[in-house]
């Protein structure tokens, strides 16, 4: 990991992004633990985009790992906003099954996005890619209210391990309109060594 890795993310706005495996939730989990154990859970909302897959689904695709969730400690305060998503690639076996789940995921994450409360200024978001396969990086930056918070922490991936096709473009198109805006009013982490040969 990098020195910005391993500093405090309080009062920063980070964007964290790589491969598959890693270690992207992992990182966030660490800086989430570390805000809780400072009693800050009450000022902290968490969305977790991250979908359900299946452990057969995975290992028969060779991806072993992927999206993992991220959940607060126990009783820590944290609103925790998830709920079940499908990963649209994974699980589809044409461009068009694959657009229709992303666009039902989204409408999901559009209801968890407005549950979010103004008193909460510590932000996580846990697989922001899913979002942004059929929404814009705009539209979350307005409607999560990025600029309320004090410190915001936002994982996703990019890479190329996942595929093509017509929900990987939009979706890399999007990727890189928020990393531009992180660059611009924050910083970006991004991780490149698998996090299973790290340890």
């Amino acid at each position: 990991m990098t020195e910005a890795a391993g500093a405090t993310p309080l009062g920063r706005r980070i964007l964290v992004i790589g491969e598959v495996n890693t270690g992207k939730t992992t990182q966030c989990r660490r800086w989430l633990e570390e805000l809780c154990h400072q009693g800050l859970g009450q000022r902290i909302a968490l969305i977790d985009m991250a979908p359900t897959i299946p452990p057969d689904l995975a290992k028969a695709r060779g991806l072993r790992g992927v999206g993992g969730e991220l959940r607060p400690p126990p009783d820590s305060g944290v609103l925790d906003l998830r709920a079940h998503l499908v990963p649209p690639r994974l699980s589809s076996s044409s461009d068009a099954e694959a657009l229709d789940k992303a666009t039902r995921n989204a409408g999901i994450i559009d209801a968890l996005i407005a549950a979010l409360r103004p008193e909460r200024d510590i932000l996580f978001i846990n697989d922001v890619t899913l979002f942004l396969q059929t929404r814009c990086a705009a539209s979350l930056i307005d409607a999560a209210d990025f600029k309320r918070r004090t410190t915001l922490i936002v994982n996703g991936y990019r890479g190329e391990r996942l595929g093509g096709g017509e929900l990987t473009r939009h979706e890399t198109a999007e990727m890189a309109e928020l990393v531009r805006t992180f660059a611009a009013t924050g910083e970006i982490l991004h991780l490149t060594q698998r996090y299973d040969t790290q340890h």
